[in-house]
C-alpha cells in the first residue's frame, strides 16, 4: 500500500475517532482489533506518528507549489 496525504490523514482521523472513544470509557474497534483505556498509550503513539506523517506531507506539498523567481536584470 502506498502512503499518501489522504491515507495518512484517513490513519489519523481514525486514530483521533479512537481516541475519543477511549476518553469517553468505550471501547473502539478498528482493523478488527478492540481498543479500550489499556490501549491510551499506544493511541496517542499512533496520533503523533501520524500527526507527523501528514505534516511530512504538506511540507513537502508546499515546497512543491513555491514558485521559484529569476532575475533578468544586468
Amino acid at each position: 500500500m502506498s502512503i499518501n496525504t489522504t491515507t495518512a490523514q484517513t490513519a489519523l482521523d481514525a486514530w483521533i475517532a479512537a481516541d475519543l472513544a477511549v476518553a469517553k470509557g468505550q471501547s473502539y474497534s478498528m482493523n478488527g482489533r478492540s481498543l479500550t483505556l489499556a490501549n491510551a498509550q499506544e493511541i496517542r503513539e499512533q496520533i503523533h506518528y501520524w500527526e507527523r506523517r501528514v505534516s511530512a506531507f504538506e511540507q513537502v506539498s508546499q515546497q512543491n507549489q513555491q514558485a521559484a523567481l529569476a532575475s533578468f536584470s544586468d
